[in-house]
């Protein structure tokens, strides 16, 4: 599994993208809008938090995040990560933002990527064939 800029919690990501636009303060506004998410879409925060199941979810994973990212902020890529079940692996591209990261990275994203998926693929496949 690749994951890239995945935010912890709802609440993060929407304090982020206040914070972004507003100051330093805009966070503040989060419950505002938080609390919109079950009348209006018919659940909560509490359901959209990566953060709590991430430990449940067995399979490898790749973390990939950009070190100069303001929507999911560096630190909370660590936070997930640290969160995750075993196995797992993290990359931080300095100096990428919130975009496109293949796109920033070009031939070190396939490969790390590529590398990843080969290493574990290759040895489902070779457990598959015992």
């Amino acid at each position: 599994m690749v994951l890239e800029s995945v935010y912890p919690t709802i609440e993060d990501a929407i304090s982020d993208r206040l914070s972004a636009r507003l100051g330093p303060w805009g966070g503040a506004l989060t419950p505002l809008l938080t609390v919109q998410l079950q009348p209006r879409l018919g659940f909560g925060a509490e359901q959209l938090r990566p953060i709590d199941r991430v430990s449940s979810i067995l399979v490898p994973k790749l973390f990939i995040a950009g070190t100069e990212d303001r929507s999911t902020t560096i630190r909370e890529t660590r936070r997930l990560f640290q969160a995750a079940a075993a196995p797992k692996d993290i990359w931080e591209i300095a100096g990428a933002g919130h975009e496109d990261l293949c796109a920033f990275a070009g031939t070190e994203y396939r490969r790390r990527v590529a590398a990843f998926l080969g290493r574990f693929l290759f040895a489902a496949s070779a457990k598959a064939g015992d």
